[in-house]
């Protein structure tokens, strides 16, 4: 039996740090042990469903599914989860199509979910409330995926019940589109492929991609460049050590950051304690 006396912190900073593998630990602990005590006391059954959210990419898409149709508005109302990162990193250890079958299954199950998110709204002669609600709304006035970005921005800033909505059922409401998209889009388009590829091509480029758009995360003939457009004419007309080379890097790394700021601290640090050891 675990000691759930602190099991509200424990979970919260599980969360906070997005622990997943100890969270994933407690998690099947509590389910085989002390479930019967958290879903006695309503506050721990709060943080239990936290650890839920967090410990998606553990779960099977059975328990997702529950999770999504039963108890979604918990995950969207916390600050430090994001759901529909959460499901990606669970999807990356599934086959292209075996992906597409679980998105299916959990669009599904919001799609029929009648777990009430907002207060009832009543708009063109529709009664709002439940996440089933919203999502047939939002798709019926979002239409075709070309115009999506036009379509929400009027949906979100032209809609008068949407407008009218608290600031909280806003924010929980646009995470649910957003998750709705995801599980919507297929893992086949670049747009919704889950995995961020990180290569090098022949020119020493370092490269990722996000979202479907290759990034160049790195290339060294820029930084060259830069390196010896910031170092002082006297050095570069010198034969520089290695360690010179790397107080030069970190000064240029330090001119980035902020004044004051913990990376720029850390970074100004390494430079003495190389300073220290030419000296």
């Amino acid at each position: 039996m675990l000691d759930l006396t602190n099991f509200k912190n424990i979970v919260s900073d599980l969360v906070y740090y997005l622990d997943d593998i100890n969270g994933n630990r407690l998690y099947r602990k509590l389910k085989n042990d002390d479930i019967k005590e958290v879903e006695q006391d309503q506050e721990k059954m709060g943080a239990f469903l936290a650890l839920e959210f967090l410990v998606i990419p553990f779960l099977s898409t059975k328990e997702i599914t529950s999770l999504l149709k039963y108890n979604l508005s918990a995950g969207l109302m916390i600050d430090d989860i994001d759901i529909t990162e959460r499901i990606a990193k669970g999807l990356i250890d599934l086959n292209l199509g075996d992906r597409d079958n679980c998105k299916k299954e959990l669009k599904n199950a919001l799609v029929s979910s009648q777990e009430k998110l907002t207060d009832t709204v009543v708009a063109q002669n529709k009664k709002l409330s439940t996440v089933a609600d919203w999502i047939r709304d939002y798709v019926s006035q979002i239409g075709s995926k070309s115009k999506t970005v036009l379509n929400e921005a009027q949906y979100f800033y032209q809609k008068s019940y949407f407008i009218n909505l608290s600031e909280a059922e806003q924010k929980i409401l646009k995470k649910l589109f957003v998750l709705y998209k995801f599980l919507d889009a297929s893992s086949f388009t670049s747009e919704a492929f889950e995995d961020d590829l990180l290569i090098e091509d022949k020119q020493g480029k370092l490269i990722t991609t996000s979202k479907g758009k290759v990034v160049v995360l790195y290339d060294s003939k820029k930084a060259e460049k830069q390196i010896i457009a910031k170092t002082p004419q006297k050095e570069v007309g010198k034969n520089l050590s290695e360690r010179e080379k790397q107080i030069i890097e970190l000064r240029e790394m330090a001119s980035q950051y902020s004044a004051g700021s913990l990376e720029h601290k850390a970074v100004i640090e390494e430079i003495e304690k190389l300073q220290k050891k030419t000296s």
